[in-house]
């Protein structure tokens, strides 16, 4: 009778080790398989600041005129936001002290406000298309409020490209600026 109860317990022994196998190969199966989400929008944006960087680079070191320079930073804006506009919005303040171009993708229409020092201008972004606007600042220091939030930049001597990259993931909203 003490050989039958041992048998009987190696029986529920493998059993037991069985299922747990089948469990964890389940578990491992489900976590293999979540989404992985997109690059996020902080590794973006310091993908963004090497590549303006360089691209500022280029049209300083071959002496591009304001409208060459304006149309560089244009067409890597708009570049950079066809690349990441799938779930993101985005925008860009290029130029000099005398001329910004203020570049943005929206997924909706909004109306962002841009303070140069002189007053505040309304700026209409069309849901889905880049859009573009020029202004005359009037002080170094130029405040875009997206959605009721500032977000302050500083006009250096030459050359400035500055950025805000918005993503909402989860029910959170992620943005990432230089």
């Amino acid at each position: 009778m003490i050989k039958r109860l041992n048998k009987r317990g190696q029986f529920y022994l493998i059993a037991a080790i069985i299922i747990a196998a089948i469990l964890m190969g389940f578990i491992t199966m489900s976590n293999y398989s979540t989404k992985w989400e997109s690059i996020s929008v902080q590794d973006m944006g310091e993908e963004l600041k090497i590549e303006s960087e360089k691209v500022l680079d280029f049209g300083t070191y071959n002496a591009y005129s304001q409208n060459q320079m304006k149309d560089l930073m244009g067409n890597f804006s708009e570049n950079y936001t066809n690349y990441v506009r799938n779930d993101k919005d985005s925008y860009f303040l290029y130029g000099d002290s005398s001329q910004i171009t203020i570049a943005g993708y929206s997924q909706s229409d909004k109306i962002i406000k841009a303070d140069a020092g002189a007053g505040q201008v309304l700026l209409s972004m069309k849901g889905g298309k880049i859009t573009f606007h020029d202004i005359n600042p009037a002080s170094a220091k130029i405040i875009l409020i997206i959605d009721e939030t500032d977000y302050e930049f500083e006009l250096k001597s030459g050359e400035n490209f500055y950025f805000i990259l918005f993503e909402e993931s989860g029910g959170q909203k992620y943005v990432a600026k230089n």
